[in-house]
């Protein structure tokens, strides 16, 4: 699958623009802070529904407007889809061929896009909420249920924290157990399909481990779920966890936070069987979070039948020539989209379209062959 065109109205830094991608290789190059990287967000945010940077919609709006207004025609399971969506600072309009979409996860799903941004980096160094954030975009275009059970699991989340919150909490305790009981359900569906998803990432992101170190890092991953939970494939997982839940009720009101649920589980990486947390160099960690994004692709590729949009987000400059060369051309994919600011990176470009952008403004555009 891939973008064909791309139109922004309102849209950060841009009061309009539009782009007309090449199916295989497109840079998008210039300084920094003219809207490089605003431009493959639109794409991503077409795809599911948020931005990667992690900001409020309304953030999208151009300063001084009501909203802002994306579109993109793109080409998958061969045929032409033109997707829709109106930024409002109260919330968005989604249309999908013209009709209508109120239900989110109707549509996340639909175009599969990977994004890779010097952010991700961070992933394997960082705290477990950046870890669950990868997981929660990559599962949810995956497995539609699995949107719903993380939204329903949220707001029981937050009610419980309200309560937890509250000086006497006596009068709410049935209430809470209720909650507890649709968190078991719901963390159950979570927890299963994270840890599946680690699983089939480890096969994957181990054989792409060995060829970017050239044979000489072994690349493993851990998924750890919540406390209690020893097995994740477990039938009676959602019962595992409601008893669990009862049992630390005292401690989650003495203590007044949530301690039990799918907010509370991690994976690990390993190379050559050290964590890669507490022992990986830079040149390590680097190549696993690569091998991450290479194995996330292929996920989301063979659960389609055709190659994710790869988002490229100034990335590149993170990665010396070797792993930069890799990522562009050396793994057979469809489109990918990458922003940039010193051209001079981009000589491995071997097909395409480079762009070149300025002040929100889409001022260049020529073909690569």
């Amino acid at each position: 699958m891939f973008i064909k065109e791309l139109s922004v109205e309102n849209y950060r830094n841009y009061q309009s623009a539009e782009v007309s991608f090449s199916e295989n290789q497109n840079l998008i190059f210039g300084e920094n802070a003219q809207g490089k990287t605003n431009l493959i967000e639109a794409v991503f945010y077409l795809s599911c529904l948020k931005t990667f940077r992690g900001k409020s919609d309304s953030d999208a709006i151009k300063t001084g407007e009501k909203e802002a207004k994306i579109r993109g025609v793109f080409k998958a399971y061969g045929r032409d889809i033109e997707i829709k969506c109106d930024i409002l600072s109260s919330g968005r309009r989604l249309f999908v061929n013209g009709i209508r979409e109120n239900k989110p996860s109707n549509h996340i799903g639909l175009i599969k896009t990977v994004v890779f941004s010097p952010n991700d980096l961070l992933l394997i160094k960082e705290g477990p909420s950046l870890r669950r954030r990868f997981l929660n975009i990559a599962i949810s275009q995956l497995r539609p249920g699995y949107i719903k059970a993380l939204s329903e699991h949220n707001k029981i989340i937050e009610s419980k924290r309200k309560i937890l919150r509250m000086e006497d909490k006596v009068p709410y305790i049935d209430f809470y157990d209720v909650l507890n009981e649709k968190l078991s359900k719901c963390g159950a569906v979570i927890i299963r399909e994270r840890g599946r998803f680690i699983e089939e990432l480890s096969k994957i992101a181990f054989e792409t481990g060995l060829k970017i170190s050239g044979g000489r890092e072994n690349l493993s991953f851990s998924y750890k779920p919540p406390s209690s939970v020893e097995n994740f494939n477990d039938d009676n997982l959602e019962n595992i966890l409601y008893e669990h839940l009862k049992r630390r009720r005292d401690a989650e009101f003495a203590s007044e936070m949530c301690l039990v649920g799918a907010h509370r589980d991690d994976f690990e990486v390993f190379i050559n069987g050290e964590s890669a947390r507490d022992f990986g160099s830079q040149g390590q960690i680097r190549s696993s979070v690569l091998a991450i994004k290479v194995a996330e692709h292929e996920i989301l590729k063979r659960d389609s039948g055709e190659a994710p949009i790869l988002l490229l987000d100034d990335v590149l400059s993170e990665l010396d020539p070797s792993r930069r060369s890799f990522l562009i051309n050396d793994i057979h994919r469809g489109q990918t989209i990458i922003t940039g600011c010193d051209p001079s990176m981009f000589d491995e470009l071997r097909q395409g379209k480079i762009f070149t952008v300025k002040a929100g403004s889409v001022v260049n555009e020529k073909r690569n062959n």
